[in-house]
């Protein structure tokens, strides 16, 4: 049984010589001590290092607090995304209604057919021509005359900053707005492929085909104004094209099933709204 009672030295030699350098005496009760301000001088570095930027690696409590910090940004980022996601979802549901000529508290319901592919194509330069002797993209907007009551003209400060648009296509309204019976546009007569163009500035976000309403495109605008223009002939935009005030995105045409005659069908909504275009646009 070793026994460390008594008091001990420790002597360093020369191996060369065996001549001693030092020697250090010491007891049990001296070895204690030192190891005891050894651990009480590593803890105290510890703590003063937890506090600096080694934190990250010797501070448990930190690390828990990242880990933390990350769950609750993860979360924040998936309760964005969701709203993101039933907010497209609203969108698609109302945009889906519009172009089918419902009222926005009607039921979505999708085309039963599938559609054939979509034709998209660049404007002839014949139809470039027309466009440009009739004013083209460098004609200037249409500023409505007819005078606006209270509550249009309201209407038309939501609608947008300016107040002036294009005219899509020149020619005859043969069928006006009339929200009680679900004619949410108006319809205009022209001769046959007559261009169509955009109102204003701003992105395509649908351009293919309906089965009612036939060949069909939608152009967002600023303040969440959107344009329809339903029955065409010829799409020349494709999803995601900008367009500017005045370029020609399609041909008028006499396309799906409830078309009765060449014509366009076009409509103005804004948050779910339809809009009498009439109030914005001299046709």
């Amino acid at each position: 049984m070793v026994c460390f009672e008594g008091k001990y030295q420790l002597i360093l030699r020369n191996v060369e010589n065996f001549a001693e350098r030092t020697s250090v005496p010491f007891s049990y009760a001296t070895l204690l001590l030192m190891v005891f301000l050894w651990f009480c001088t590593n803890f105290g570095m510890g703590l003063c290092l937890a506090k600096t930027v080694l934190a990250r690696w010797m501070n448990p409590i930190f690390i828990e607090t990242e880990n933390q910090k990350k769950i609750t940004a993860l979360a924040t980022t998936i309760d964005t995304l969701e709203a993101q996601i039933d907010s497209q979802a609203m969108f698609i549901e109302t945009l889906q209604k519009v172009i089918q000529g419902k009222s926005t508290d009607a039921p979505a319901a999708l085309p039963v057919e599938i559609p054939p592919p979509a034709v998209v194509a660049e404007p002839p330069k014949d139809v470039l021509d027309h466009t440009l002797s009739d004013g083209g993209t460098t004609q200037e907007p249409v500023v409505p005359t007819r005078s606006l009551g209270k509550r249009n003209t309201k209407r038309r400060k939501q609608a947008t900053t300016t107040g002036l648009f294009f005219s899509p296509m020149n020619g005859m309204i043969t069928e006006p707005f009339n929200r009680k019976n679900g004619h949410y546009g108006v319809d205009i007569v022209a001769t046959e492929k007559q261009p169509i163009k955009a109102i204003s500035a701003g992105v395509v976000i649908f351009s293919d085909w309906s089965v009612d309403t036939g060949w069909v495109i939608v152009i967002q605008h600023h303040t969440n104004l959107v344009s329809i223009c339903k029955h065409c002939a010829i799409l020349f935009k494709k999803v995601g094209n900008l367009v500017r005030a005045g370029d020609v995105v399609a041909l008028m045409g006499n396309s799906g099933e409830i078309s009765t005659g060449p014509h366009l069908h076009f409509e103005l909504w804004q948050k779910g709204v339809a809009l009498n275009p009439e109030d914005f646009i001299n046709f």
